[in-house]
């Protein structure tokens, strides 16, 4: 099976090169913060004046920060480098789509002055517990001094029953973990499946967290209505003659998926590397996009778009439906039903839908 796929220069090439397999070793390696955030820092997050728990997000992770390289500048920073940050294990960025969370997350990441530390979001790290079971990826992750992960949530049993087996191992050997959410820890779960079943273990949860509401307006709708045109590239016509014509920047490439191909490549590959077709491209086009009913392709395209968002890459899609409809009314009934609101805020970012 092979894709479109152009190397700017009108040569057609195919992804034959990423492998189905998935090698520990290397995903670690690519465990950092994406292109979208690689500059992020504290300084440059501006919160917004109206919210003020945005500033005092800022100045809480400024502190935590400063605590720990100062502390491990000393000659005993790694026996006492939880001296003083009080009981919380963690710090859990509570708040709604578009607040700034990830900035804060991989800018805490950036500051964090040590080499032993990681960026994943939820998904990925529920996937790799998948590959190499809870053990393992928790002893591999322990040899960490900071793990920041990103969208955390608890959507069924089966990742509940790891994640929270997986905080626990890694909490034990004293790792700090930055998390952020669009839930509450203690409401983790709640609507989704009987979170009843695991109330002691998320009370447990709530408590190894420092909890920082951040309040505030989805700073995508404000940029959707300032890049707002006739001319969305969702509903986008002749999306093959777009491609032929179309020239990437720099050494990014191009590539074509009819709906069928680009679902068929999803299933194919391990989701881990989504992340190989992402970082090559500088635009995909995606031809006959309709409403993905099978729930399995909408949550495997549904990261895929997450990652696409990450790199910065366009999207130009013949929808065959208005983005609303993109995913069926009853998937936002579903324990998913905020991974398909995430979904549909970063597309219409970056269609300007």
């Amino acid at each position: 099976m092979s894709a479109r796929l152009d190397d700017g220069s009108r040569t057609v090439l195919d992804l034959s090169d990423i492998k189905t397999e998935i090698d520990f070793n290397y995903v670690k390696t690519r465990l950092t913060p994406p292109p979208r955030f690689v500059s992020a820092t504290l300084d440059n997050y501006t919160p917004d004046e109206q919210f003020a728990s945005q500033q005092a997000a800022k100045a809480y992770l400024k502190e935590f920060v400063g605590r720990f390289n100062k502390q491990s500048a000393s000659p005993l920073g790694t026996l006492f480098r939880f001296v003083g940050t009080g009981a919380a294990k963690g710090i859990y960025l509570d708040g709604g789509f578009g607040v700034g969370k990830t900035h804060l997350l991989a800018a805490s990441y950036h500051a964090f002055q040590s080499s032993a530390k990681i960026y994943l979001s939820f998904t990925e790290l529920m996937y790799l517990i998948g590959l190499l079971g809870l053990e393992r990826c928790a002893g591999e992750m322990s040899r960490n001094k900071l793990i920041c992960i990103d969208e955390f949530e608890l959507d069924d049993p089966g990742n509940t029953t790891m994640s929270l087996g997986f905080l626990q191992r890694v909490f034990a050997a004293h790792v700090r973990v930055i998390a952020t959410s669009n839930t509450p820890p203690a409401k983790l779960g709640e609507g989704r499946f009987a979170a009843q079943n695991f109330q002691r273990e998320i009370a447990a949860l709530s408590e190894d967290f420092h909890v920082l509401r951040i309040d505030g307006n989805d700073y995508r709708e404000k940029h959707i209505k300032e890049i707002q045109t006739t001319s969305s590239t969702w509903n986008f016509a002749n999306v093959y003659e777009k491609f032929l014509d179309y020239q990437p920047k720099g050494s990014g490439k191009k590539v074509y998926f009819s709906e069928s191909e680009l679902l068929a490549w999803l299933k194919k590959l391990h989701p881990m590397h989504y992340l190989d077709i992402a970082e090559k491209l500088d635009a995909i086009f995606i031809d006959g996009l309709g409403q993905l009913a099978d729930q399995f392709d909408a949550l495997r395209f549904v990261y895929f778009i997450d990652k696409l968002y990450d790199d910065k890459v366009v999207i130009f899609a013949s929808s065959k439906v208005k983005l609303e409809s993109l995913f069926p009314d009853e998937f936002y009934k579903s324990a998913y039903s905020k991974k398909y609101l995430r979904c549909l805020s970063r597309l219409k970012e970056i269609c300007g839908a």
